[in-house]
């Protein structure tokens, strides 16, 4: 075997390692940065003048942070094999996002009513708990479809990973109230948002890789 030849299986063999870096570290970043919109957003509006505004400024805000994570996942594979498309993603993320951020206030406002029955709330939380956990990952499946085969794992393998990841943001919960400053509730949830963004971002590492840097279709498991 010739040296290029040598350096070139190194290389390969180097490659889903420097994917699953890059992803995570562009992914963590991404993320970490997008949540603390919705962050700042929901300590800004906290005030009773602002509370009107709180649900649509959330959800824009949700816009924002998706945009961001789309943008972060489609750089990180980039200079890989099968990338996929830059704009449809940013777009199919930020859009997924908003959905996901109006079901879980929608959650929110669900479990705060006495007026509704208990089977009532229960089956309201299931179904939009499911809803925003599959809508951002669906829409961005259908941005890369067309271009990599079983490309629909990253539905299922993705709402998992937020599943996991969401259980960050209660973090704050036990040591925050109404009289913690806004810079604590920012910094509360700042912190909460980069455990949420590197957990997901670790999770979804691997089959990102499959998908977007080698040939290798995805399995189903």
């Amino acid at each position: 075997m010739s040296i290029a030849q040598v350096d070139h299986a190194a290389g390969t063999s180097q490659q889903p390692l420097r994917f699953k870096r890059r992803w995570i570290l562009f992914v963590t970043v991404g993320e970490a940065i997008g949540f603390l919109v919705p962050a700042a957003t929901g300590a800004l509006t906290a005030s009773p003048s602002l509370e009107r505004w709180q649900v649509p400024l959330l959800i824009l805000a949700g816009i924002a942070e998706g945009a961001l994570l789309g943008t972060a996942q489609a750089l990180a594979a980039r200079r890989f094999r099968r990338p996929p498309p830059l704009w449809g993603w940013i777009g199919a993320t930020a859009l997924g996002a908003a959905i996901a951020w109006s079901c879980g206030l929608g959650i929110s406002a669900i479990a705060q009513s006495s007026a509704l029955p208990v089977a009532a709330v229960i089956v309201a939380v299931v179904v939009l708990g499911l809803a925003g956990l599959v809508a951002m990952p669906t829409l961005q499946y259908l941005t890369i479809r067309r271009t990599i085969p079983r490309a629909a794992v990253w539905i299922p393998a993705n709402a998992g990973a937020w599943a996991v990841g969401i259980g960050w943001t209660m973090l704050p919960s036990p040591f925050i109230d109404e009289t913690t400053p806004m810079q604590g509730l920012i910094a509360a949830y700042a912190l909460a948002g980069l455990f949420m963004a590197t957990t997901v971002a670790a999770l979804t590492a691997p089959l990102a890789r499959r998908l977007f840097a080698t040939a290798e279709a995805p399995s189903a498991d």
